[in-house]
């Protein structure tokens, strides 16, 4: 009998923990619940509608008319190739500078401790406020870069208001800010590797080039993706920087596809276009997401 009594306090001490679970997480799952959730569910509902802000009179449910007319839009065409060239160029810079980095600031060496301190300020800095930098340094006639090229007998480069250099200082941008985060990530991986490995590695003349491909780059290779996948994500939806530093100009040189999404609901106030525009990019990224965290689950 007394066995049995102590059980059923158990139980009723684990339905007690469980209702109060769930009644101090109720507040923050309804605040999750009502950013987010109903957003996204409003916005899938408005981009089923012919809806412009300017004329409210006539809105007319449309369907997936909204979606067809985007893959018939030059324009839509246009962001999509530009968003591609942005992501797989800053990406893979920020990827290949971020390990070339994170080895170097893995070795131990006096001052290390005081880089890797260094090495995190552009982290601290919010990327309008880095758009806004690096559009001063790039400014055709008092920037600091155009000066330094001066000195070595380059004439002046119009790196903001040509199309031919103005997504080049987006990617650069982009690569200087967010370089830190992926070195961050990769080095936490490659200080996590036993150092038998390379100890092991060097008794057979292993070369450092063969250590690399055959010892941390395949035991960093979860680190590798999940970085993969921060900026994946975060580079796809890349926007204030942009704004702050081109505005999608010259013309539509720098104009992705988030830019263009904006510019369709806040320019010309098409809101279902601008929203079935947004639902693209959201599951654009889902899609990427969704196959890279099934990637990180296997490696793990």
């Amino acid at each position: 009998m007394k066995i049995h009594k102590i059980n059923t306090n158990k139980s009723d001490f684990r339905k007690r923990d469980k209702r109060t679970l769930h009644f101090l997480t109720l507040p923050s799952f309804l605040t999750l619940f009502v950013l987010t959730v109903v957003p996204l569910v409003f916005s899938l509902g408005i981009s089923m509608f012919d809806y412009n802000i300017t004329n409210t009179q006539n809105i007319r449910f449309v369907g997936f008319s909204n979606f067809i007319r985007a893959l018939k839009d030059d324009y839509f065409t246009s962001a999509i190739v530009i968003t591609v060239i942005q992501v797989v160029s800053t990406v893979v810079g920020q990827m290949v500078l971020g390990m070339l980095v994170a080895l170097l600031l893995s070795r131990e060496f006096r001052g290390a401790k005081l880089m890797r301190s260094l090495y995190i300020i552009p982290m601290m800095i919010t990327p309008i406020v880095s758009g806004i930098m690096w559009r001063m340094m790039f400014n055709a006639d008092l920037g600091i870069i155009n000066y330094m090229l001066g000195k070595l007998g380059v004439s002046a480069i119009n790196w903001l208001g040509s199309p031919n250099t103005a997504l080049a200082t987006i990617i650069i941008t982009d690569i200087w800010l967010s370089t830190p985060f992926v070195t961050m990530i990769l080095l936490a991986g490659i200080q996590a590797i036993s150092n038998d490995y390379y100890d092991a590695a060097a008794m057979d003349g292993v070369n450092t080039l063969q250590r690399f491909f055959y010892i941390t780059l395949p035991l960093c290779k979860p680190m590798v993706l999940l970085a993969l996948l921060f900026r994946i994500m975060d580079a796809i939806r890349r926007y204030d920087s942009i704004m702050a530093m081109t505005a999608g100009g010259p013309g539509i040189a720098t104009q992705t596809l988030n830019i263009y999404a904006y510019y369709q609901g806040f320019s010309y106030f098409n809101i279902g276009y601008s929203s079935a525009l947004s639902m693209i990019l959201l599951v654009t990224i889902f899609i990427i997401s969704i196959i890279l965290l099934g990637k990180i689950r296997k490696e793990q």
